[in-house]
């Protein structure tokens, strides 16, 4: 989200604004960058027409075996939350006299659409690794078993789904019952237990065609789908083609960028270890006088390395894709480029005993080569990117104060920030996340996600979940990186 900056609309002395202000106010009434606004900015174009319902599969005619001393107050039907806390926003529509867009909270229901004791559950985890996928997991289980009651005897089960959206579109599916006792030996673990394999050979439309077969043939009322954006926009696609079933998404990405979910469950785990990284490195990189080169997460978005190195304190220059994302032409990427390694070469320069860390994501060198940009008249190298930086930093002359020359290393440590075990704080938040999947999915609510945005559980419809959140470039955030590094800004002028 792009952080707001009052000193481009000031506020006059006394609370009040002069004309020119109420004007520009009227003009731009969300005051920021264009560039990484993400939800706002969507949300303002859209206006209205905002798709912030969530469907429901009938009405909800089964009550709640447990009350609200068991699992929290209920929350009534028209229980809903702001889009946005902007109050140019808000106002805008309280003096059009229209409803303020707002997200239908989650949690307990008062009344049921699926019988808690007999319905027929499936979980997927899909896409890559990130921590807290089995506390995910182990919480919507424990939560059908102990507090609702499942009874297998009935006919209730909750079954985990193998090997991610490939698995749930084989036929047969692949999968197993759950119990607490099974997600309980694994619950703290890193990786995912269901597993998921990357499946290519289907398009978006016939797997979600087949994954609607199989789930009307296992008679699952309720699927929990855990994954990125890609399976979530599958999801968007079949959840209409199985209308007895509650599709619910829980919005799974460590590289932070889902729109409307304020931040998703890893980062904090990923952002830590790979903070510790780099301080590991920034070490290394002084103590042998060498430069690092770290190459990070973060194929659109560079939420965890921009996060990380702020957190470490200890990186001397950061690429994002955001940085060169507004760039036009191939010849300003270059320059910009360049003028960022040439500012570490000036950095390393006026160090007597050298050392400094780079941290990279790793959609920079993707984003540089489609555009067509070049590092020393050679084509980037896709699965070499972060060693072609180091080429170039040693090959343009990388000295030390005292004209000693500086050798370069690198390292990846992808699987390292993601297949470990969730921190106390993404164990918490997982926890929360299963077991509201759970309420909303026995309150029968379809084709949506649990997403924690401005601080609320809230029910975000799947067709939000398309698109990418970035950093922005022109907030502070960014700004503060930028202060602490020292490098260059490359953001184009009036951008």
């Amino acid at each position: 989200m792009c952080p707001r900056d009052n000193s481009v609309i000031p506020i006059m002395s006394g609370g009040t604004m002069d004309e020119t202000t109420k004007d520009a106010r009227k003009r731009q009434p969300l005051n920021c960058t264009t560039r990484g606004v993400g939800e706002r900015l969507m949300a303002w174009n859209m206006r209205e027409n905002l798709p912030t319902e969530v469907p429901r599969l009938g009405p909800a005619t089964i009550r709640n075996p447990q009350t609200e001393s068991r699992v929290g107050n209920y929350r009534s039907p028209d229980s809903r939350r702001a889009v946005l806390a902007d109050m140019d926003y808000i106002m805008s529509f309280v003096n059009a006299g229209q409803p303020v867009p707002s997200l239908l909270e989650a949690g307990p229901r008062e009344n049921l659409y699926f019988d808690p004791a007999t319905v027929r559950a499936a979980i997927v985890t899909s896409g890559g690794v990130a921590p807290g996928l089995n506390r995910v997991v182990h919480a919507i289980v424990h939560r059908h078993w102990k507090i609702y009651g499942l009874d297998p005897s009935r006919g209730g089960a909750v079954f985990g789904v193998f090997d991610g959206m490939a698995g749930l579109a084989e036929q047969p599916v692949d999968m197993m019952p759950l119990t607490p006792a099974d997600s309980g030996k694994w619950f703290n673990d890193g990786g995912s237990y269901l597993g998921s394999r990357r499946e290519f050979n289907f398009d978006r439309q016939v797997m979600a065609q087949r994954v609607a077969e199989n789930l009307r043939e296992a008679g699952i009322q309720i699927l929990y789908i855990i994954g990125g954006d890609g399976s979530l926009a599958t999801a968007e696609k079949f959840y209409r083609m199985v209308p007895g079933t509650s599709i619910i998404g829980l919005p799974k990405t460590m590289d932070n960028d889902i729109p409307w979910v304020g931040q998703s469950f890893g980062f904090s785990t990923s952002v830590d270890k790979a903070a510790e990284i780099i301080c590991a490195m920034h070490t290394e990189a002084c103590a042998t006088r060498r430069v690092g080169v770290m190459e990070l997460f973060g194929a659109d978005s560079g939420f965890v390395a921009a996060n990380a190195a702020m957190a470490s304190g200890r990186a001397a220059l950061v690429l994002i894709p955001e940085m060169f994302a507004g760039l036009k032409t191939t010849e300003e990427i270059e320059r910009a480029f360049e003028t960022c390694l040439d500012f570490l070469r000036e950095k390393v320069l006026r160090q007597e005993r050298a050392g400094a860390v780079v941290v990279i994501a790793e959609g920079v060198g993707p984003l540089l080569a489609k555009k067509g940009a070049k590092i020393m008249g050679k084509e980037i190298d896709l699965d070499r990117f972060a060693q072609q930086v180091a080429t170039r930093l040693q090959k343009n002359f990388l000295f030390d104060a005292r004209r000693r020359a500086i050798t370069t290393f690198v390292n990846r440590p992808r699987h390292h920030i993601r297949a470990i075990a969730p921190n106390a704080a993404d164990r918490t938040y997982c926890e929360r996340l299963g077991a509201l999947a759970v309420e909303s999915g026995l309150a029968g609510y379809t084709g949506c996600m649990v997403s924690y945005w401005l601080n609320e559980y809230v029910l975000v419809p799947l067709a939000l979940s398309a698109g990418k959140r970035s950093v922005a470039m022109g907030g502070l955030f960014w700004k503060q990186i930028i202060l602490s590094t020292g490098q260059p800004d490359i953001m184009p002028e009036g951008d």
